[in-house]
């Protein structure tokens, strides 16, 4: 091919003339390795990391290069020198320049080819868009860390992105060979070195960004830049952009979309073209409810875990930019098959111990990868892992830790130590993993690890997955993880007489937690908890291993066993929390700690931000839609549900049936009423012998792994509990069975509980000097001098904008027995008063409350989430107050100060306490929960709120998650099934410690679940399974989150020991409070409306629990469906997108009339169809006007905002207006 038709560049001469001959110079070769160059071929002058090819000029012109490349800018006399009589092509880039003239002149390529880029599930993607194509019946290839791959088998490849010529190359090759279609991986390498220019892509992919080439790239920055390079200047103004809006930094990769015009196809949760409406685990697989152009499909993905639905939506998404057909493509995800290395099940030890490999090789991949095997993990999880040499040694500290956080046993060996001291290497990973074991040989660490593997232990060897070499020194040595892991296997079974499980007969296994559930619930912890005893594991490992010198890691029970001692020290000695001691108050009005400027108290950020009862409701409502879409257009595909078994009782069902109740969920196999023994499989000793239902086996791969623990101990319970027998049924919507109960329930007597602190043990709590006459013992605990009561501690607590000192006086003058006040504030108090001087008012307040804890017998809860919190705390005050003196915050005191206020006010013959725990930031909720220390903790859900703090929210998890840090030893920690951040906190709390992990929801396998559920406007009643009772009740308020909520709320009931069937009774008494969902009927004109009050905040999952809430009340004749929403607020970089998100959800709720306020609102407007319009304003108070013209007869309006965009005063308008009729009241 001639020069002139290779290159668009500048072509000189090396003496600086122009070229002779340039016309008819022919050139045979392309390539940037001097050793490589042939006769009549150009050779690429490029400059790398540690050798530039300028030094190779001569040798290359003494080898007949026909032509030099290299950078203009470059070119030197000694540069002309060097080239002699060859020509100089003086690129612009150089780089970019050898890529393009490597496509001009391999001159083919595969007609449709798709890149994808990312840190991790590059080669996922890549291979299943491989697969998607061969199903469409297209001849396809995919390129990338795992070789090439066609229908006729692949070739080593050791780079993601191979050199441009070697791509062009492999490129025409396929195309010769037919290949039509192809899939490729783009690395930050590949892209930053312009390895793929010249590559014809038709649609690009995101993946994620982590922490990965730190060697490379000097920043985050500087890395994320090399990927979006793939969709700036490598993608044609044609293509196609595929990305899932959740994922972090996806708003960089649509910006780019936006600048340029580009067509995009958005996935998962937030995705327009293939949008997540549910994910449902079924065996080893999990059902996917999608939502796309062409309706709403059910498809069954043949892979577990959230990080393969993104893999499979992105592939499927590359799929469908190529022309694949919608059909086609969900078809051929029924059948994907998992990239080769990728949490791989290779191995079984005879005794069932389960051995896995992963690619894992960058610190999120293995902080995944060993979350996604800790439930298999009935013992121990043992981790096999190194770093490679001559890259990012930043990552090694970080991945040492998380196998010394995340593995009950850590083997440090070798990796691809490359040109680098491995023994360094090793020392830089075992600083952070200190307890590790410390084993150069790779193949010996494998066959060590392998031979302590004991019956229920899970082994994962991580960092090379399917490579089969080891890079030592300059030399790629044969090694493969796969092999000596067999080989180990053989050999650990020949010695114990055994034989290994042949890799053959192995399951197809595709792992994370949503699916494992079973398998971890079946194991007993106790007994791997014994496994991790020194004594027995040093032996395991010694016996032919003499160089093992570290320490072996501690039982994880001792280290919660030391934590539990200091803090029971710090009781006893009542010292100061200095850990706690940083934070200061939020905004105070007034001079009052307690309450802000628009009347409400202040709280944690997260905390007032739903409504009182908001657990996401709209699972059930999104199912029911599919149901009711199916039955009109049989061609949406639907996931057929399992038939439920006859109720118990046959009056309970004919009730139910009356009440409209239906079927959400399949009834659990278990006879509750033969079940009269507490569950082994999930080793849980629930409370007063109540078991946790029984999960049925769900596929063949799950009973091959079931753990037979019959013989083992019971875990030992957090509390002492009285026992509770399982009865058939509890229908407390028969009226006799709810008379009989009623009859039992005795109300508690008011009784005097003497005072609140004796002075003595006041004062040493607080540990400060007291100045005047202090004889009185303590009746309460006051921050706020206004409602001072005589007896009363008042605290003078300073905020950011009033200090209480400048109220101390005046709390003594009106009767409190003592102020708490700062020494150095001491003088500028009145003289006379009654003080305890401290050096820091708000940790005298943290010591009180570590006081009262430790003096406490109670039983202690504690609550956290996303939503839902003080609905929760409610809940469980109005159900525990049945069965004993309980203790609960007065409102949402759930930050820095309101948590030891809570704990310091509680009384000491409490039986029951509840406690709120909120959070701004990570970090802020551990302090707290080690104050509380409860025996049962629950997270509500986790949802996308206050992302402005958050990456992501799988951070809001990980925060939110440290409340599993304080539950005492033998705790229960309640989840919500639902919530798809389930899989994550389970994890969490696994880590933390937590042996007794429960669910509730409306998944199957929740251990809590409802069955049947009818929804009425004004209450819902269902037929529940709580921990193995089956109990039918009713809830007194509307709505389908106060269903998930009260399942959350009996499973909490049920763990302290408290009456299930007092409990039940009392929800009935549940009604929502003022702002959080509170119904008042209007009197409009002669008629009447129904005010629905949901104002006291909102985030996006609260905002669709009230529509969904809006949606289910039904409307008279003539009337419509008002949503008057304002902003909400605080949701960080998505908000548009949020916000823009609830125009879907308004029109399937059917609202007819919306109103809108505030600026983040005027993205909803603008999408709004015209007739649905009301009217829009940027504040609420210029919105009042028209809605009060507006409101009609037999309309439902509902008001619900962010307390920023005050809302309340459109409520408190409307009420005014239309007061509630006389005869009516409140509904």
């Amino acid at each position: 091919m001639l020069l002139k038709d290779l290159t668009k560049q500048e072509i000189i001469s090396a003496e600086g003339d122009g070229p002779d001959g340039v016309d008819t110079l022919n050139i045979s070769g392309l390539t940037a390795d001097s050793r490589a160059v042939e006769p009549g071929f150009v050779f690429a002058a490029l400059k790398g990391a540690k050798v530039d090819g300028a030094k190779f000029i001569e040798q290359a012109v003494d080898a007949g290069a026909a032509a030099i490349l290299i950078d203009a800018d470059r070119i030197s006399d000694d540069i002309r020198k060097q080239a002699k009589q060859v020509p100089l092509v003086a690129a612009q880039d150089a780089r970019r320049e050898l890529a393009l003239m490597a496509a001009a002149f391999s001159g083919k390529q595969p007609e449709k080819m798709v890149a994808v880029t990312g840190t991790a599930g590059k080669t996922s993607v890549a291979v299943f868009v491989r697969q998607i194509f061969e199903y469409a019946g297209l001849v396809s290839a995919s390129l990338g860390t795992i070789g090439t791959v066609t229908s006729t088998g692949q070739s080593y490849g050791g780079l993601t992105t191979p050199d441009p010529v070697s791509l062009h190359e492999d490129l025409k090759r396929l195309a010769e060979d037919g290949i039509t279609h192809a899939a490729l991986e783009a690395s930050s390498h590949g892209l930053d070195q312009h390895r793929l220019d010249g590559v014809h892509i038709v649609a690009a992919g995101f993946t994620n960004l982590g922490r990965d080439h730190m060697d490379y790239h000097p920043t985050v920055e500087d890395y994320l830049q090399a990927k979006l390079r793939l969709f700036r200047d490598l993608l044609p103004d044609d293509g196609v952009v595929v990305v899932d809006p959740e994922t972090q930094f996806a708003d960089r990769v649509l910006a780019i979309a936006e600048e340029r015009g580009l067509k995009t196809f958005t996935t998962g949760v937030f995705g327009d073209d293939l949008k997540v409406l549910s994910v449902q685990p079924e065996g080893f697989s999990q059902v996917l409810e999608l939502e796309t152009a062409e309706g709403v499909f059910s498809v069954a993905l043949p892979l577990a875990g959230d990080f393969q639905v993104s893999n499979a939506l992105i592939a499927a998404g590359l799929a469908i930019s190529a022309g694949v057909e919608l059909q086609t493509v969900l078809e051929a995800l029924t059948v994907l098959r998992g990239a080769p290395g990728r949490i791989e099940h290779v191995g079984t030890r005879e005794n069932g111990a389960l051995v896995f490999v992963d690619y894992a090789h960058k610190p999120e991949a293995l902080e995944n990868v060993l979350a996604a095997l800790r439930p298999f993990a009935a013992g121990r999880l043992i981790s096999v892992m190194g770093c490679g040499g001559d890259r990012d040694a930043g990552k090694r500290p970080l991945m040492g830790e998380i196998s010394a956080r995340l593995a009950d046993v850590s083997i440090v060996t070798d990796d691809n130590p490359r040109t680098e001291d491995p023994d360094k290497i090793r020392e830089e990973i075992v600083a952070a993993c200190p307890a590790a074991l410390e084993i150069r040989d790779r193949a010996l660490a494998i066959r060590q690890a392998v031979k302590m593997l004991q019956e229920g232990d899970v082994l994962c060897v991580a960092g090379k997955g399917h490579e089969t070499g080891q890079i030592v020194g300059t030399e790629v040595l044969p090694f493969s993880d796969h092999e000596e892991i067999q080989k180990a296997l053989a050999e650990a079974s020949a010695e114990n007489g055994g034989s290994p499980v042949a890799e053959t007969d192995l399951p197809e296994i595709s792992l994370d937690l949503d699916e494992m559930d079973l398998l971890a619930d079946e194991g007993d912890e106790l007994a791997a908890a014994e496994a991790l005893d020194d004594d027995d594991l040093l032996a395991a490992v010694q016996a032919g291993v003499e160089e093992l010198e570290a320490t072996l890691p501690e039982n994880p029970d001792d280290a919660r066993d030391q934590e539990e001692e200091d803090w029971l020290a710090l009781e006893e000695d009542v010292l100061g929390a200095d850990d706690l001691a940083d934070a200061e108050l939020a905004d105070v009005e007034s001079h009052d700690p307690d309450f802000g400027k628009d009347g409400f108290p202040n709280v944690a950020e997260d905390t007032p931000d739903a409504l009182e009862d908001e657990l996401l409701g709209d699972l059930a409502a999104i199912e029911a839609e599919a149901e009711a879409e199916a039955e009109e257009n049989p061609e949406v595909a639907t996931v057929s549900a399992v038939e439920p078994e006859e109720a118990p009782n046959a009056d309970a069902d004919a009730f139910l049936a009356d009440e409209g109740l239906e079927e959400v969920a399949p009834e659990v196999t278990e006879d509750v009423s033969q079940s009269t023994q507490p569950d082994e499989q999930d080793g849980t000793e629930a409370i007063g012998g109540l078991p946790a239902s029984e999960e049925p086996a769900e596929t063949a791969e799950t009973a091959a792994f079931e753990r037979k623990t019959e013989e083992k101990p019971k875990l030992k319970s957090a509390i002492d509990k009285p026992e509770w027998t399982i009865v058939p049924h509890i229908n407390l919507l028969d009226p006799d069975t709810k008379s009989e109960y009623e009859r039992q329930m005795i109300e508690l007597p008011e009784i005097d509980r003497g005072p609140l602190w004796l002075l003595n043990d006041f004062l040493e709590a607080v540990d400060g000097d007291v100045y005047g006459d202090l004889s009185d013992d303590i009746t309460g605990i006051s921050i706020d001098s206004r409602v001072i009561q005589p007896g009363e501690a008042f605290f003078a607590i300073k905020g950011e904008n009033f200090d209480g000192h400048a109220f101390a006086g005046t709390a003594v003058e009106a009767g409190a027995a003592v102020a708490v006040v700062a020494r150095d504030k001491l003088a500028e108090l009145p003289e006379g008063g009654r003080y305890v001087a401290v050096d820091d008012v708000l940790q005298a307040l943290e010591r009180l409350g570590v006081a009262a804890r430790a003096r406490s017998k109670a039983r202690i809860i504690a609550v956290t989430g996303s939503v839902g919190k003080t609905g929760t705390k409610e809940a469980l005050r109005l159900c525990l107050s049945k069965s004993g003196i309980t203790h609960a915050p007065v409102a949402s005191f759930n930050n820095h100060w309101g948590v030891p206020l809570t704990l310091a006010r509680m009384h000491a013959d409490t039986e029951f306490g509840i406690f709120e725990i909120g959070m701004n930031h990570r970090g802020e909720i551990t302090p707290l929960v080690k104050m509380v220390r409860p025996h049962v903790a629950i997270v509500t859900t986790v949802e996308p709120v206050h992302l402005e703090a958050f990456n992501s929210v799988e951070d809001i998890a990980r925060a939110k998650a440290e409340i599993f840090t304080g539950i005492e030893k033998g705790g229960v920690a309640i989840l919500n099934r639902d919530n798809r951040q389930y899989d994550l906190l389970r994890y969490l709390a696994a880590v933390a410690g937590v042996r007794n992990i429960v669910s509730f929801g409306m998944q199957p396998g929740a251990q809590s679940i409802a069955k049947k559920v009818a929804a009425n406007p004004d209450c819902s009643c269902l037929n529940a399974n709580i921990l193995g009772q089956e109990i039918s009740y009713k809830i007194g308020a509307p709505g389908a989150h106060h269903v998930i909520n009260s399942l959350g709320v009996l499973t909490g009931v049920m763990e302290l020991g408290a009456n299930l069937a007092f409990a039940g009774l009392a929800l009935a008494e549940m009604s929502a409070p003022k702002g959080r969902g509170a119904q008042t009927v209007l009197d409009v004109n002669g008629g009447t409306a129904l005010l629905v009050d949901e104002s006291y905040n909102a985030n996006p999952a609260s905002m669709r629990a009230a529509i969904n809430l809006v949606a289910g009340l039904p409307v008279a004749k003539n009337g419509r469906r008002i949503a008057v929403l304002g902003d909400m607020l605080e949701l960080g970089a998505d908000s548009d997108k949020l916000h823009a998100d609830l125009a879907r959800e308004l029109e399937r709720a059917k609202i007819d009339v919306v109103y809108c306020v505030g600026t983040h609102m005027k993205v909803l407007w603008d999408l709004l169809p015209a007739q649905t319009r009301g009217a829009y304003s940027e504040t609420s108070d210029k919105l009042e006007k028209d809605l009060l013209s507006e409101v009609r007869p037999n309309d439902i309006v509902m008001v619900k905002g962010s307390l920023g965009t005050r809302m309340g005063p459109l409520v408190d308008a409307l009420k005014k207006r239309f007061p509630e009729p006389a005869a009516t009241g409140k509904s």
